[in-house]
């Protein structure tokens, strides 16, 4: 492979980048602050203040010199999460939270997904971010650790977006961008609030013409959230998003021989099968906020949605599903006392359904279904999980707390061959998982804390489709859910006014590992052993003062099979480590800002160890680093305010391989991007 750059050096240049402004004198500062977040305990809380690992980036991050295309933009600077862009859409991104979700060679699994409040991951385990709107969000929030159990099925770790709020001027907005490969994306929000209503709006159309050869697409968005402040106590939110994705190119994977040869290519029947995807999502939720009084408030939220997905395969099939999915989650919070000490818990349920009309047709032609085509596979996926779950918080000790959660999971699945009548499955998983953590006050700036959990993870539909690769219709009934124990010790701390540390190391064991037993027409699904990972997690933000910022995100995995098993006629030795995980990850940035003429410039530093694209460790993709530039003037001239930028990813041109396709035959790569630019102009004007 194309990898000549001496990558420990590299390292410890990434590394300066971030340290070497630490190093200078530090200035008195209060722009470095733990964010708020609500995801870990459901209740707007200062996450230093949290036996956990959080992270949020704000909605100004999002989009500062950002494309605002894919979540991979800005959570590279979480520790811990991996979010590899396989630069098509074809599939979704390949997201990681501490070596959870890596065997997804498409969709996310292991890992929950939220919007608003809105779950995007199915009651089966499977889930996606295309409907996160960057555009209007207000912040993205990361948990990690223990308490994502506490979200259910498929529990690895808890990924957030949440929309701002309208107001309190009316705004319009608009923002454009265009880069490399015909790259280019256009975007228009409108904002505000009108007596009890508030609102935002947002509309955007993104196209590319890709990188590599049969990798287009192109993507419309409308987004929307509306408030209405029905009295003091009581506010009704809506928010509702429409997805639509036609004929997103698939170029499909590399072998290690294409790669070198031209990693623009793509495999041999992308184009002349004619291979791609059409998605189209729509979703839409109302939530109601009602105070009961000063200590009690209630939340209840519904929500409904349609998904249509169809894909073309390269041989000669086409897999689809046509869903409709819902659900309702309703708690109670209170906040009050025990011994005299502060209390706060929050008690609820919540109910999730979806279900598919799922098909498979044979004999397509250049990715079109057409008269002579067989009908292989016809059946309906149900599933539906009813929870319950409790969290509290109680104060006992001027300089502790101890933080509590329980929640009791039950999800069902029904699988209905509607073609053959071969099958009529109906079962279901129950699981009780318990979170314990505490918090230990060693002073105001310097908090210590550890927690531990359990948790599982439910085979999704498509794990559950296929038995053995010669009979392709068949069902997979004795696929069993994963269960996890999850521990972890950590330290938050100001370690000056202005510079904020955090730091997480954390041991996951997990009983009965999904892993892929055979890929080659179906990709087929079994359970394992035993598991582990374990790791170390480090963030250091400072404000260095004179408008300097620095930031490091540094994480530390080793995850690996404990037991011995045997995929196909592979042995799988105990020891090898899990594929698609990354023993090392390093982000850094240095930032600066010109007050006088509004300029502003960062560079980012990314540093990813090698990583092993089979279960037999026979595969591997080496190690690779970048760096990334942007920079930018913001203008602020009576209403208007207008900043221009220009990004340049990948500076120096260095040769990767973005994502890897774990276990996918010998097709595992699919290349990152050579030096690539973008330029952009964002514009919006205040009606005061």
């Amino acid at each position: 492979m194309k990898q000549n750059l001496n990558y420990k050096k590299l390292t410890l240049q990434l590394a300066l980048v971030g340290l070497a402004g630490l190093a200078l004198p530090s200035f008195s500062a209060d722009s470095v602050t733990a964010p708020v977040v609500v995801t870990g305990t459901r209740i707007e809380q200062n996450s230093f203040d949290l036996p956990m690992s959080i992270n949020a980036i704000s909605g100004d991050a999002i989009r500062d010199g950002q494309q605002q295309v894919n979540l991979s933009e800005v959570a590279v600077k979480i520790p811990g999460i991996v979010v590899n862009n396989r630069n098509h859409a074809a599939q979704e991104l390949s997201i990681t939270s501490r070596g959870f979700g890596p065997r997804s060679q498409f969709g996310i699994r292991g890992i929950r997904i939220y919007s608003d409040g809105i779950p995007l991951t199915m009651p089966d385990g499977q889930g996606t971010t295309g409907l996160f709107n960057l555009d209007t969000a207000d912040r993205i929030e990361f948990l990690r650790g223990p308490f994502s159990a506490l979200y259910g099925n498929s529990s690895g770790g808890v990924v957030q977006v949440f929309t701002k709020n309208g107001g309190p001027e009316n705004e319009l907005s608009a923002a454009g961008f265009y880069g490399s490969y015909g790259t280019h994306r256009e975007s228009l929000t409108f904002s505000g609030k009108k007596d009890q209503l508030d609102y935002v709006l947002n509309a955007s159309h993104f196209e590319t013409d890709g990188y590599r050869i049969n990798s287009a697409y192109k993507r419309d968005v409308l987004h929307a959230k509306v408030g209405l402040q029905l009295s003091s106590d009581t506010k009704v939110t809506l928010v509702a998003t429409d997805f639509d994705q036609p004929n997103a190119r698939d170029p499909g994977g590399l072998t290690l021989a294409e790669l070198n040869a031209n990693p623009r290519n793509a495999r041999t029947f992308a184009i002349t099968k004619n291979l791609h995807k059409d998605t189209k999502n729509t979703q839409a939720g109302v939530t109601l906020d009602h105070s009961i009084s000063d200590t009690d408030t209630v939340k209840a939220m519904t929500y409904y949605g349609t998904r249509k997905n169809l894909q073309f395969l390269y041989n000669d099939t086409a897999s689809g599903y046509d869903r409709n999915y819902g659900g309702v989650d309703i708690n109670w919070t209170h906040k009050g006392q025990l011994a005299g000490k502060p209390l706060n818990f929050t008690v609820g349920s919540n109910y999730d359904s979806m279900e598919d009309d799922r098909y498979r047709y044979t004999g397509t032609s250049v990715g079109v279904i057409v008269s002579g085509s067989t009908l292989a596979t016809s059946e309906i996926n149900k599933a539906y999980n009813v929870d319950q779950y409790f969290q509290a918080e109680w104060k006992f000790h001027d300089q502790w707390d101890l933080h509590a959660g329980i929640r009791h999971s039950r999800v069902t699945f029904d699988n209905t061959d509607k073609l053959n009548h071969a099958y009529d499955q109906k079962k279901s998983y129950d699981k009780t998982s318990p979170v314990l953590g505490l918090v230990f006050k060693v002073n105001p700036s310097f908090n210590l804390y550890a927690n531990a959990g359990q948790g599982f993870e439910t085979p999704t539909f498509v794990e559950q489709a296929y038995n053995l690769p010669a009979n392709p219709t068949g069902n997979n009934p004795n696929i069993q859910p994963s269960t996890s124990e999850n521990f972890e010790i950590g330290a938050k701390a100001f370690l000056t006014d202005s510079t904020l540390l955090n730091l997480a190391v954390f041991n996951v064991k997990t009983k009965k590992e999904i892993v892929v037993d055979s890929s080659d027409v179906v990709t087929v699904y079994k359970n394992a052993g035993d598991t582990e990972r374990s790791g170390l997690e480090l963030s250091i933000d400072s404000d260095l003062g004179n408008n300097i910022k620095a930031y490091l995100a540094y994480s530390y995995l080793n995850a690996e099979f404990k037991d011995a098993f045997t995929t196909g006629s592979n042995s799988i030795l105990a020891g090898n480590k899990i594929p698609g995980t990354y023993k090392d990850r390093l982000y850094t940035e240095l930032s600066w800002k010109h007050a006088p003429s509004g300029f502003s410039s960062a560079v980012e530093g990314i540093y990813s160890s090698k990583t092993y694209a089979n279960d037999t460790n026979a595969v591997k993709v080496g190690n690779y680093g970048m760096f990334n530039w942007r920079g930018g003037f913001t203008q602020n001239v009576n209403n208007w305010k207008i900043n221009e930028y220009v990004r340049v990813d990948n500076v120096t041109n260095k040769f990767f391989v973005s994502s890897v396709k774990v276990n996918d035959a010998s097709r595992f790569y699919e290349p990152g991007l050579p030096r690539n630019w973008a330029v952009g102009l964002n514009a919006s004007y205040s009606f005061k």
